[in-house]
């Protein structure tokens, strides 16, 4: 710019900046010319269908530039639209070295920075990046923006690629092959079921299996043993498959945020879907029929029992993508429609928390009026925070008096629950699934056939 203002006032300078000008604008064209055509850019996108909720997934793209593929050394920046819920764990970037690897997101950018490459001979490049969820549901991604640099680094041409592709979040389920493990081999324990109680009847012979480190060597079969040449364990059958229902509560009482580090952000009805699909597997494998039904102020979802090899999918698919809703759940009518659709005696278990003291009262009512029908267990849900605050974990007195207040209130809501012949549990969301899988255990050897 200043030599352009100088060559007006000083005539022989304008030949040189006409012969810079020149050299620039062919310079341009040069690197224009020699950069990829958007137009023949082709873009794929590979990630998972269904993916767990805060489980971290990868996304990869690639990039082919088409026909007559430019020489290796292109930077390529790629721009995604992601939805709002996902949160950028990792992105491609140039190192020092000018190598692509996956590096930290950008701070203070939302989008977590671009994706950055070079193109290899072939005139491609894939690229890599990290997500992780903290909202379950079905979400969508949106278009793919590619520039790609010229080798001058003059000139940047890029194209938006339209179109969507979807995620399906799932609850995670993310010990569900541990917690099937331990239940097999009758690791309970090791499960949070601390007693088991084993009223009546004699436990009949089933089958022989594999020993399983853990198992009891006491049920060790040696002529089997012998026979095989590898340990075989004997299995018992106490009793019959039996009927579990499992009732989710989704009113506003499950909204609140009850977790920290990789599991921030889950609410109470996370952790009671992950709890009641961690139960629903195992009495599967146990041979019982297992049917779930989600209540707030209506019935969002139901799903008969049944037994067959599908059950445990089909219960994911019906209950994956349900929010907490803004009202209060009416349990009176989700217990009279379970009455409606399902006449058998069975084993219910109600995920949720007990209500305020101005409604604990309905709420007594309905667990009372369902358990003359069925087997009745009520898993009350509590709140971390709350009871971080009633322990005075850097909180004002008046903060924890107030928690204390709240906490007494609960344990008499309890004990009124419990007055009317309903098996209460009181357990934090994250620690739900081994008092529930004791709870179910002892009711079903206590009920067997």
């Amino acid at each position: 710019m200043l030599v352009s203002l100088l060559a007006l006032r000083f005539e022989a300078l304008r030949t040189a900046v006409l012969a810079l000008d020149g050299i620039l604008v062919l310079a341009l064209l040069a690197d224009w010319i020699l950069t990829p055509r958007p137009s023949r850019m082709r873009v794929d996108r590979t990630m998972p269908e269904t993916v767990g909720l805060s489980n971290e997934f990868e996304r990869t793209t690639r990039v082919e530039c088409g026909e007559g593929a430019p020489p290796a050394g292109f930077a390529v920046e790629l721009h995604e639209e992601f939805p709002p819920a996902f949160e950028v764990c990792a992105r491609t970037e140039l190192n020092a070295e000018g190598r692509a690897e996956l590096a930290a997101p950008l701070a203070g950018d939302p989008t977590g920075g671009p994706d950055r490459a070079r193109l290899f001979d072939d005139g491609t490049v894939e690229v890599a990046r990290r997500y992780r969820s903290n909202l379950r549901g079905v979400h969508r991604f949106g278009d793919v923006r590619v520039r790609v640099r010229g080798p001058l680094g003059l000139v940047e041409r890029q194209r938006r690629f339209h179109g969507g592709q979807f995620v399906a979040v799932e609850p995670a389920l993310a010990d569900l092959g541990n917690t099937l493990r331990l239940a097999a081999s009758e690791r309970w324990q090791d499960l949070g079921v601390r007693k088991i109680r084993r009223r009546g009847g004699q436990m009949e012979f089933e089958s022989l299996r594999d020993y399983v480190h853990g198992d009891d060597p006491r049920r060790v079969d040696w002529k089997a043993f012998a026979r095989r040449g590898k340990p075989m364990v004997r299995q018992y059958q106490e009793e019959r498959g039996q009927e579990l229902m499992l009732l989710i509560d989704c009113g506003r009482r499950m909204r609140a945020t009850a977790a920290e580090g990789k599991h921030r952000g889950w609410t109470k009805l996370d952790w009671a879907l992950d709890s009641a699909l961690q139960l629903a597997a195992v009495a599967l494998a146990k041979g019982d029929r297992v049917g779930a039904m989600a209540f707030h102020e209506a019935v969002p979802a139901y799903v008969a029992p049944a037994k067959s090899s599908r059950q445990l999918q089909r219960l994911r698919e019906a209950l994956f993508h349900l929010q907490p809703s803004e009202g209060a759940a009416d349990p009176e009518r989700a217990l009279r429609e379970l009455a409606a659709r399902h006449r058998r005696r069975a084993l219910v278990i109600v995920i949720s928390d007990v209500a305020d003291p101005f409604s604990v009262a309905h709420q007594k009512r309905a667990l009372a009026s369902a358990s003359r029908r069925h087997r009745l267990i009520f898993a009350a849900l509590d709140d971390p925070g709350l009871r971080r605050a009633a322990a005075g974990e850097g909180v004002p007195v008046e903060t924890r008096a107030a928690a204390m207040e709240l906490i007494g209130d609960r344990q008499r809501a309890l004990r009124q629950l419990r007055g009317v012949g309903v098996r209460a549990l009181d357990a934090l969301p994250a620690e739900a699934a081994g008092p529930m899988l004791a709870a179910w255990l002892d009711e079903r050897r206590s009920f067997g056939a």
